[in-house]
């Protein structure tokens, strides 16, 4: 392990993830300020849910950044450039600030800009896959200034990560293309099973896609995908904006992950979540259903 205090900016999903996870492993002296500490509605629930983890809730980004060796910012991606505001009254001279944000590389860079101004060092993380089931362990991309300096202490907690660059921007890079195809996959398997469902035909399409896709099981993947899309929409869509500004920035077309953000954030928008009492299954048929459910009482 590691005698590195570190605080989250944000105590959402993956900051629960990564900190249940070090906690196997050993004692890890943990803290965070999430926005939602401001807010009298949502305040109490959302610190007991820090020292239920055994996580220190701090009254601001820059107490945040002014306690730890290492800060890790892990908001929504439209939130980037303000976290990294937030935190730099508190920065220091050696401070590490890891923005593991769904955003688009140029936005990484500008926010670190903001930071690495007071003295910390930057890195630009890229988290690859799901943070459950593996938690900490799940597969990272980092890159930027600090990246070689994080990589001992990232050891020390037991994450798997692959050191891709001194560049901020890279390992975001990946992932934003990466994403193209990812999160464009899931909302085309999506469009595609409900409307195979409304129509009656979802027995021969399945099987029939099955097939094209060779030893791919399309039937357990869209159970899968439709199951992630009815609950994560909202934050897929905010990163396939992110992937959008990216191929603009980079002088290409992004139609397709335009297209994607609008989907998702559809789906969002529909309220599907809601209508399970309890978990989402893994039904891409049961899904589809209560889309269209969704659909026609709003008609």
């Amino acid at each position: 392990m590691t005698d590195a205090n570190i605080a989250f900016i944000g105590f959402g999903e993956a900051a629960r993830a990564f900190t249940s996870g070090w906690q196997t492993r050993g004692p890890v002296s943990v803290a965070a300020y999430d926005i939602l500490f401001d807010d009298p509605r949502h305040a109490e629930a959302k610190r007991a849910e820090c020292r239920a983890l055994g996580v220190t809730p701090l009254d601001s980004a820059a107490e945040a950044a002014a306690w730890a060796d290492l800060v890790i910012s892990a908001v929504t991606a439209d939130q980037v450039i303000a976290a990294a505001d937030s935190v730099c009254p508190g920065v220091r001279p050696g401070l590490l600030y890891l923005d593991i944000n769904s955003a688009a590389p140029f936005r990484k860079a500008e926010a670190a800009e903001r930071v690495a101004a007071r003295g910390a060092g930057t890195v630009d993380v890229a988290v690859m896959a799901p943070v459950h089931p593996r938690r900490h362990e799940t597969p990272l991309l980092i890159s930027g200034p600090a990246a070689a300096e994080a990589a001992p202490i990232l050891a020390a907690l037991g994450m798997k990560f692959e050191v891709v660059s001194d560049r901020t921007g890279d390992a975001s890079t990946v992932k934003m293309i990466r994403s193209v195809a990812i999160k464009g996959f899931e909302s085309v398997t999506m469009e595609c099973v409900t409307a195979a469902v409304k129509l009656g035909i979802e027995d021969r399409i399945i099987p029939s896609i099955t097939a094209s896709l060779s030893n791919i099981d399309f039937a357990a993947l869209a159970d899968h995908v439709m199951e992630r899309v009815v609950v994560h929409g909202k934050r897929r869509a905010a990163e396939m904006r992110e992937v959008a500004a990216t191929l603009e920035h980079a002088g290409v077309s992004g139609f397709l992950p335009a297209a994607t953000a609008a989907h998702q954030q559809w789906v969002s928008d529909l309220n599907v979540r809601a209508r399970f009492e309890g978990e989402v299954p893994r039904n891409a048929g049961r899904i589809a259903r209560e889309v269209l459910n969704a659909i026609a009482e709003k008609q």
